[in-house]
């Protein structure tokens, strides 16, 4: 073998090293980007599941499955446990969903999506576990539009409003509160004020008036109010009792099916009162995130009105 035979097979051997090196060094940024895009993936899901985000879930493949929601329980390292607020049928299993969730980052919040697999569903008359396999990628979603339903009247057990004063600090304790300037029980006569819709961030109420040029209570835009509602949320009728404090977006004066003024409202503070207890521990709302005891409620009162019209 000639000197000049020598030199080509040793260059062929340097070009063949460093195309192996050049492989194995991709791959092993490829392997360290996707670690880095799993610890990313990973530490998005501990955010929301330490701020009790509520997961949107969206099976296209099969419309009666449409609208699901579900706190996630624990992140397993190959998948996750969510636990959905309804039955889910097992008929899902093996189903793609579509996942949207919101996480409160310190930038501000942030809404993601993404896709997964259910690997199994251990279903019971109000809520269901779902296991789904871990997501290897997460895009940026969009926000979620909260739903907004009429709530069943049998449901809702009390409402109070009060007229609050900015001069004054909220109440801390239910010894503070007065009269109420409206309220309403079951079984009384008269509805002087109803529930017209209500949702995650906010609530309509109805005041009937005797002619559409009389306003039963005098609010304008900007205004705010002190509103209690106790309402049923489960078949074994467990009240909850839910204080708030709202501001006014809007009014206006409806005509049939009869006169009533209805006043359009945003949360703003909110609290549940232990049962038994007086003292009141507030919580501040906004728009982004909504009231997580409502968003509950509502989600339940939703898929009860779709079961029975669909």
């Amino acid at each position: 073998m000639t000197g000049t035979e020598l030199l080509i097979i040793f260059g062929i051997l340097i070009a063949a090293l460093c195309f192996t090196l050049v492989v194995i060094k991709g791959r092993l940024q490829g392997m360290r980007h996707e670690a880095k895009r799993a610890d990313l993936i990973r530490h998005l899901l501990e955010k929301a599941q330490e701020q009790n985000e509520i997961f949107d879930l969206n099976a296209e493949e099969r419309p009666n499955s449409k609208g699901m929601a579900g706190t996630l329980t624990k992140i397993l390292p190959a998948m996750l446990e969510l636990e959905i607020l309804s039955y889910v049928s097992r008929e899902l299993e093996g189903s793609s969903v579509e996942v949207y969730f919101r996480a409160l980052l310190p930038e501000g919040p942030a809404f993601f999506k993404f896709r997964a697999i259910v690997q199994q569903v251990r279903g019971s008359y109000e809520k269901s576990v779902m296991l789904l396999t871990m997501p290897k990628d997460i895009d940026a979603g969009q926000k979620r539009h909260f739903i907004r339903v009429k709530p069943p009247k049998d449901l809702v057990r009390v409402i109070g409003v009060w007229e609050l004063d900015l001069n004054k600090p909220m109440p801390r304790s239910t010894a503070e509160i007065g009269k109420p300037l409206l309220h309403y029980k079951t079984g009384m006569e008269g509805e002087p004020v109803q529930v017209a819709d209500i949702s995650a961030t906010g609530m309509a109420l109805r005041f009937p008036a005797e002619s559409v040029d009389v306003k039963p209570v005098d609010l304008d835009k900007g205004s705010q109010l002190l509103c209690l509602l106790i309402y049923q949320v489960s078949k074994e009728e467990r009240m909850v009792t839910f204080w708030c404090t709202c501001d006014v977006l809007n009014t206006r004066m409806q005509k049939e099916p009869s006169p009533a003024m209805i006043l359009g409202t945003e949360f703003s503070n909110w609290a549940v009162l232990e049962q038994g207890k007086s003292d009141i521990n507030w919580f501040h709302s906004t728009p982004k995130s909504g009231v997580s005891p409502i968003t509950q409620w509502m989600m339940q009162i939703d898929i009860q009105q779709r079961k029975l019209t669909g």
